[in-house]
């Protein structure tokens, strides 16, 4: 017999989505948080004060590192920017780091608690806790999947317009059918570029023996692809340990950044074009400094940056051209992280992220409604699939609430706060498979839809009663950051409420008719 095309992609496109398609909803929603990862870190540490940038900033941070970075080979000093008000400064010596986070006022430093921050979100969807064991691949893998389920599904709806017109609510299957169809056509484009662009930042990784070939090795290629500095102040610098009389003999760096201002300001048009300022070697003859710009202008991951003596402030010869397969690779790197996108078009990204979640959860429960449909009695292949899709997706909104919990009433002082964070995260995720394995289905679904809604409405409240003071700064401040994020969660806790209830009462009337039709 003659297959059948449609069959087939219908076929293809169930399985690829279904065998792997807890993992890429998690991988979906943690990186669709990750759109607003610098916000979700200020909201998770509440005690850092509002400022913003200036000149007098850079020569403060200065001063503070001329002070404490006497012996270091590196300092950095990050500004705050339109999406987050975090100034920090750094200064390490190899791999021993020193951070200080400072306030508007003259000589303020800012004490924030240890968070994992929004930058969890970013680290788990790609390597899922699992850094060193194959998390990256299992990412990669799972991104293909996606790509074949997206491929195929575009065969087996043949009518595009007529499903995006329908949305029928009387009852959770063609409710589910309708808004998988609907959400299917809608992140067409967005799944493909997420997808792919996640492929190719990591396809040094994934076409191992090409690096092999032509470097020696994957590390040995992404050397020689980047783009290094001018040859004359890349060799080994003099270190500062190289005379006894070091301390007195060794140039200082700049004290006053106005030289370097100037001539950024002639290069780089606009206000607050600076992103970071890196000081390498300062107490080198050959010390250099870094100036990297925003990234609101280049779709690139990469930003542009200046070079400039880190004594006198004269400008250097800068960063070699990159090659064109690196600037197809931070191009890439850049449509997937979306950090050149303003806060319109994130909140776009964002929710078409979301919307590719719901996406995959609504196939994965819509594979399973129909087979039970046509299966009486116990099944232990549906019973497992079951099981899975209430922890894989309402158990991960229920971990996601735990852990920005935890961030608010774990202890200021405990040891490794951000990774009880992360501990706190995973153990939930846990809790909400054994809980999905001991209820029975509908009422899983209603409790841990419930724990996660009322933990999400409950964040603005546990924010007041700790420190109200942080709520009535935000509002006198116009801190958007934090008030944006509050009032998200809180509106995440309605949604997540009403589906809940509505979940609920859905079930118990279709229970009643099918008791009504048994006797």
């Amino acid at each position: 017999m003659k297959p059948d095309f449609r069959k087939s992609m219908i076929w293809l496109h169930t399985y690829s989505g279904l065998v792997i398609g807890w993992l890429l909803f998690t991988i979906f929603l943690t990186g669709t948080l990750s759109y607003f990862n610098p916000e979700i870190t200020q909201w998770m540490k509440p005690e850092l004060v509002q400022v913003s940038s200036t000149q007098n900033m850079v020569n403060r941070s200065l001063d503070v590192l001329h002070k404490e970075g006497t012996d270091s080979d590196r300092w950095r000093i990050n500004l705050p920017d339109k999406r987050t008000e975090h100034w920090s400064i750094q200064w390490s010596k190899g791999r021993d780091r020193q951070n200080l986070s400072l306030g508007p006022d003259e000589g303020q430093v800012v004490t924030p608690r240890e968070s994992a921050g929004g930058n969890f979100f970013r680290v788990f969807h790609y390597t899922l806790e699992l850094r060193g064991y194959g998390g990256r691949y299992i990412s990669g893998i799972a991104a293909m999947f996606m790509l074949i389920a997206v491929f195929s599904g575009i065969f087996t709806h043949r009518r595009f317009f007529r499903d995006f017109f329908t949305l029928r609510f009387n009852k959770v299957g063609k409710a589910l059918t309708d808004f998988h169809a609907l959400a299917g056509v809608t992140t067409i484009p967005f799944c493909i570029m997420i997808c792919s662009s996640g492929i190719m930042i990591y396809n040094i990784m994934y076409m191992p023996f090409s690096a092999n070939y032509y470097a020696g090795g994957e590390r040995a290629l992404s050397r020689q692809l980047a783009p290094n500095l001018a040859p004359h102040l890349a060799p080994n610098l003099p270190s500062i340990e190289s005379s006894s009389n070091a301390v007195s003999e060794m140039p200082l760096p700049l004290k006053d950044f106005a030289v370097v201002q100037q001539q950024v300001q002639q290069t780089w048009t606009g206000e607050d074009q600076i992103r970071r300022i890196t000081f390498e070697q300062p107490f080198s003859q050959n010390g250099r400094i870094i100036v990297d710009r925003v990234k609101d202008n280049t779709l690139s991951r990469q930003s542009e940056r200046l070079v400039f003596s880190s004594h006198t402030g004269e400008a250097l010869e800068g960063y070699q051209p990159a090659s064109t397969a690196t600037e197809v690779r931070r191009v890439f790197f850049g449509l997937h992280e979306g950090h050149f996108a303003d806060t319109g078009l994130r909140w776009l990204l964002f929710l078409l992220g979301l919307l590719s979640s719901a996406l995959i959860a609504t196939g994965l429960i819509i594979w399973l409604k129909k087979r039970k449909e046509k299966h009486q009695g116990f099944h232990l292949g549906y019973f497992i699939v079951e099981r899975l899709n209430i922890s894989g997706i309402a158990g991960l909104l229920v971990a996601t609430t735990a852990f920005f919990l935890a961030n608010r009433l774990l202890p200021i002082e405990i040891a490794n706060r951000a990774n009880m964070e992360v501990h706190v995260f995973l153990w939930t995720w846990l809790i909400c498979l054994i809980h999905a394995l001991l209820r029975p289905a509908n009422k899983a679904w209603f409790e841990q839809l419930l724990i996660s809604a009322v933990g999400c409405i409950l964040l603005p409240f546990v924010d007041v009663m700790q420190n109200s003071q942080w709520l009535v700064n935000a509002i006198i401040q116009t801190n958007v950051t934090y008030l944006g994020v509050t009032v998200a969660m809180f509106i995440i806790g309605i949604i997540l409420l009403k589906t809940a209830l509505w979940l609920k009462v859905r079930t118990s009337v279709n229970y009643l008719k099918v008791e009504a039709k048994s006797c």
